[in-house]
Parts: structure tokens; C-alpha cells; sequence
């Protein structure tokens, strides 16, 4: 999560860093993924994901508003 966060700082564009069999990493765009999972996300489970996330990084969950609507 922390690479994730400090990538978003740095470029706008979260983005999610693994490891894959080979060992090499890997460099995938989070944040489309993460909007599509709350957009088919109970609303319920979306609000209290945002607001935990609001408390976090506030810029962070008002880019994830502003796409998911």
C-alpha cells in the first residue's frame, strides 16, 4: 500500500508493484482497477471504504468520487 501511495504523489497514477514467477516486477495501473471494484461494490461498503480511505489520503478518496460518478 505504501508504494502505491507514493506513487500516487509522485505521478497521479497510483500504481501496484509485484513480484512475478520470474522474479522481475511488475507495474500494473491500480487505480482503474480500484474503480471499477467500488463501482460493483455494495454502496454501503463503498461509503465506509471512502471515508476510512478520506481519514488516509483526503485527495486520494476525492479523485476516487469524482471518477466513480
Amino acid at each position: 500500500m505504501k508504494n502505491i501511495e507514493q506513487n500516487y504523489q509522485q505521478t497521479g497514477t497510483p500504481n501496484l508493484e509485484t513480484k512475478g514467477p520470474s522474479e522481475e516486477g511488475l507495474r500494473i495501473n491500480g487505480l482503474q482497477q480500484v474503480v471499477d471494484l467500488l463501482k460493483f461494490a455494495d454502496p454501503a461498503f463503498r461509503e465506509s471504504l471512502l471515508k476510512r480511505l478520506t481519514q488516509r489520503d483526503p485527495q486520494l478518496a476525492q479523485h476516487l468520487r469524482k471518477i466513480i460518478r
